[in-house]
């Protein structure tokens, strides 16, 4: 499973460069949370403050996990 949470306002130039602002700078939501589970499957979720996407990936990350292993 991979979990990715992106700033739909900035980007680096480089992995450590400056921040600089995109086209979506200052347009609602913000934050993008998606993963792509063990099957392919690609889910998504935008949100407008990073600790509810933050808290969303988690979330899902463990409903995930207890899945695989029941």
């Amino acid at each position: 499973m991979s979990i990715h949470l992106e700033d739909r306002w900035y980007r680096r130039t480089r992995p450590q460069g400056d921040r600089v602002r995109t086209a979506r700078y200052g347009q609602a939501p913000r934050y993008r949370a998606h993963f792509i589970d063990g099957n392919g499957t690609r889910r998504s979720k935008a949100f407008h403050a990073r600790r509810d996407a933050e808290r969303w990936l988690v979330k899902t990350e463990v409903a995930h996990l207890l899945k695989e292993d029941a």
